[in-house]
């Protein structure tokens, strides 16, 4: 009975755990694939150099967080479209000012970036915004924004370019020599005919920067020539190789704090923004007769020696074409740096001398090695000066006086020295230089005689006989010891007979001279 009920039980087979497993994994592929899949993002780029399908990843911070699955040309065929599936629960990553771009290998002449994606290959990196609404369609930018922190806030300014030099973007903008923002891009502004950049500072130090604050370009060196030697300035290696623009408040006066789209100008550098920029001047004109004689924007002006002021514009004609006219001196717009306070007082003066002639200018060099040039303003009560043309363009004149310069001087002297006859004075010196070897002839030949006749050894010894051990010198020793003992006892006589002249010929005591009687 045993053995029939044992028969009867029924046993589970192995082989349905297979089926059992194929459906439970079918299940999770499913899953995964259909229902735990990560958004698909469409990213129109310009070019997709180096994305691969199934290969590129998207990254943020360094973390993969999505792969391209498909790459594809727009519908304008000017450009491509990337299907990009992130991974799951990425979604707050794709905010609509969400940017991204494509990492790669890049060498400018003011950066090299991308050099790790040479072994990696090229992968794109995302950015999030700050943007509370969700989308799934972007543009990718060109470059990677400039600050790296995407929760960093910022103001937006436009920096309108005087100078001829071009900034690349992502140069960086300092205040005291400390990052404070960025060139986010540039533009040529066909209007305005100059570029235009886009600079943004960072909120948390826009308190550094007003309305009066001024931008110049700085080129991370600076070397100068003056009287007191050569002085070579240089920044950290980064400024020296991509350039930094500088800011600063020129001005003692506070200006309102900026706000979004301010415009200020950028200037070529610290010297013209200084000019420029600075109300607390007095501007006068000077006419230069011998030319700019190596004057240009930045020049020193110096009053009794000391710097007081730039030129501003050279030339300052008021038309283009009087450059041309040969008949016309030279215009140059020089400014004078001077306290606000003071300003109006400094400018009385200054007229007051202009009017008695007291105020002159004149053009000389900085130094004898630096080729630049200053105008030296100076007041002597001897030498006056006038001119005809007081006012030019509304500001008053100067008067220029001619100095002779240094280059001048050297310039006069090497004339000199070009009319010496050189050759004529080769001669003479010649000829004097034969007539002193035979005077020193004849003396040598005088010498040589006189010592064969044995004459300078007589005078030797005759030299030496009077030496104070000689017997000569021991006689004449012991005469002049007498003579001085006799000097000694004769004495009191003279000093008796200096006394009373009568005491050699009347003797005795008495005090009173003898009188002759008269019978």
């Amino acid at each position: 009975m045993k053995s029939n009920l044992n028969l009867n039980k029924k046993h589970i087979s192995f082989y349905w755990f297979v089926p059992l497993l194929a459906l439970i994994i079918t299940a999770s592929l499913i899953w995964q694939n259909s229902f735990n899949k990560g958004e698909l993002v469409k990213l129109h780029i310009a070019e997709a150099t180096g994305i691969e399908i199934g290969k590129t990843l998207v990254k943020f911070h360094s973390v993969p967080v999505g792969l391209v699955e498909n790459v594809v040309l727009n519908d304008r065929l000017d450009g491509a479209v990337v299907s990009i599936r992130m991974n799951p629960n990425t979604d707050k990553l794709l905010n609509e000012d969400t940017k991204f771009w494509v990492v790669k290998p890049t060498i400018q002449t003011n950066n090299i970036s991308g050099l790790e994606t040479i072994l990696s290959g090229v992968y794109i990196q995302l950015s999030k915004g700050k943007s509370y609404h969700y989308s799934s369609e972007f543009y990718a930018v060109d470059k990677a924004p400039i600050f790296s922190d995407e929760n960093t806030e910022y103001i937006q300014l436009n920096l309108i370019g005087l100078g001829s030099k071009v900034i690349k973007n992502g140069v960086p903008i300092n205040y005291h020599g400390f990052q404070i923002g960025a060139i986010e891009s540039n533009n040529f502004d066909g209007n305005l005919g100059k570029v235009v950049y886009i600079a943004k500072i960072k909120k948390k130090f826009a308190y550094l920067i007003d309305t009066n604050s001024v931008f110049w370009i700085d080129y991370g060196i600076n070397m100068t020539f003056n009287t007191n030697g050569f002085n070579f300035n240089m920044q950290n290696l980064d400024n020296l190789i991509l350039g930094s623009i500088s800011v600063d408040n020129q001005s003692k006066l506070k200006g309102r704090q900026i706000q979004n789209n301010d415009k200020f100008d950028l200037y070529a550098n610290q010297a013209e923004a200084s000019l420029n920029k600075d109300s607390d001047s007095l501007e006068y004109v000077v006419f230069l007769k011998h030319g700019i004689q190596n004057l240009s924007a930045g020049s020193e002006v110096n009053f009794r020696g000391i710097t007081a002021g730039r030129v501003s514009i050279v030339p300052f004609f008021e038309k283009e074409t009087d450059k041309f006219d040969v008949n016309k001196d030279i215009p140059a717009l020089i400014s004078i740096s001077v306290p606000s306070k003071e300003k109006n007082a400094i400018q009385y003066k200054f007229d007051k001398l202009l009017k008695q002639g007291l105020l002159c200018a004149n053009v000389d060099s900085k130094s004898f090695i630096s080729p630049g040039s200053v105008i030296n303003l100076k007041s002597d009560t001897k030498a006056k000066c006038f001119t005809k043309t007081t006012k030019f363009r509304g500001i008053s004149v100067i008067p220029v006086v001619d100095s002779v310069s240094l280059t001048q001087e050297l310039n006069t002297f090497s004339r000199k020295l070009n009319k010496l006859d050189l050759d004529k004075l080769s001669n003479n010196l010649n000829t004097s230089l034969d007539s002193l070897n035979k005077t020193i002839l004849s003396v040598n030949e005088v010498v040589s005689e006189l010592k064969n006749k044995g004459t300078i050894s007589k005078l030797n010894s005759t030299i030496e006989s009077y030496d104070e051990n000689s017997k000569l010198y021991k006689s004449i020793t012991e005469l002049l010891d007498k003579l001085n003992n006799n000097m000694n006892e004769l004495s009191p006589t003279i000093k008796k007979l200096g006394q009373k002249s009568n005491s050699l010929v009347f003797s005795g005591s008495d005090d009173k001279d003898v009188e002759p009687s008269v019978r």
